[in-house]
Order: structure tokens, then sequence, then C-alpha cells
């Protein structure tokens, strides 16, 4: 009987993924606080409903389940990563930066934590951080184009044209590719 709960509680989660994903937020938080009451530790579960939450614009409910899912798991870079967010868009940026930053160290092969560390350094106004942030993420995923895209405008912006050009270079050798 404890299987077919857990694989019924899978199955939701994944319904849920799927209807973020598409965009069906009213339904993918029906899921997940019903999956959420009955295990309130899921930390896949937190995560999914922080970042709802945060797409619906209710940045308080986005902060309360990030930070559910840090105390469950403090080693959770996404977590962090999303608490980031929530500052981000509040206009706290240093906030936002010591948990993009904590969650790259956490998690140093976290791409997506590198790319919001990157446009929360460009909010912040250091440009030099933000390209190292970007370097980074392409090191792990080279085939990220918007990345690549976004490292060029900055390095184009900063008055340093010969490695905007090289950037660009390769963005679109790859899509000729």
């Amino acid at each position: 009987m404890n299987d077919t709960i857990t694989m019924s509680s899978v199955g939701l989660l994944e319904l849920a993924h799927r209807e973020y994903q598409a965009g069906d937020y009213e339904n993918a938080e029906r899921h997940c606080m019903q999956l959420w009451r009955q295990d309130q530790t899921n930390t896949g579960v937190l995560l999914l409903l922080s970042s709802i939450h945060f797409q619906c614009r209710r940045l308080d409910k986005s902060a309360q389940f990030s930070t559910l899912a840090i105390k469950q798991n403090p080693l959770l870079a996404e977590a962090y990563s999303n608490l980031g967010n929530v500052y981000k868009e509040r206009g706290q940026l240093q906030e936002a930066l010591e948990n993009y930053r904590h969650a790259v160290r956490l998690k140093p092969d976290f791409i997506d934590g590198y790319i919001n560390l990157a446009a929360a350094l460009v909010a912040a106004g250091d440009m030099e951080q933000a390209v190292q942030a970007y370097i980074t993420a392409l090191q792990y995923n080279p085939d990220l184009y918007c990345v690549r895209s976004d490292l060029g405008n900055l390095l184009k912006a900063l008055g340093r044209l010969d490695e905007a050009k090289h950037t660009f270079g390769q963005l679109l050798g790859e899509y000729i590719n």
C-alpha cells in the first residue's frame, strides 16, 4: 500500500510540474498543496510552491516556502536561489546577491544560480563580476544561447568590443552549425 501512495505522490508531483511549466499555476498549486498536506518535509514540493508563488507575484509566500525548504535541507541550493529571486524582485539586491552566492557555493555546477547571480550583479552595477558569472555558467553549458547573448551585450556595453565580437561570433557559429 505504501508503494501505491508513493507512486501516486510522485505522479501528482510530476503533474504539478507539468501544470507549472504550462502556466497553469492554479492547478499546480492545488496539487502541490495536496502533497504538502501529506508530507510537509518534501523539498521538491516546497521548491515548486515557492516558484508558483513567485510567478504569481506572491513574494511573501514564495519566500515562506523557500525558507521552509531551507529548514528541511540547508544544503538545497535551489531554495537559496528562489529566495534570492524574491529579494531581487523586491529591490533588496544585497540580500539577493548573498543568497545567489550561497547557492553557487553549495552547488558549484548550478547554472541557473550563476545566471541569477549575473543578473543581480548587473542590477547592482558590478559588471565585471557579472561577466565572470556568465562565463562560469557557459563553462558548465556552452550551448546556452541567451546567456552567451547576454554576455556579448554586457561586454559590448563595457567597451570590450573584441571580446563581444568573439562571444557573438561563437553564438553565430553555433547557430549556423
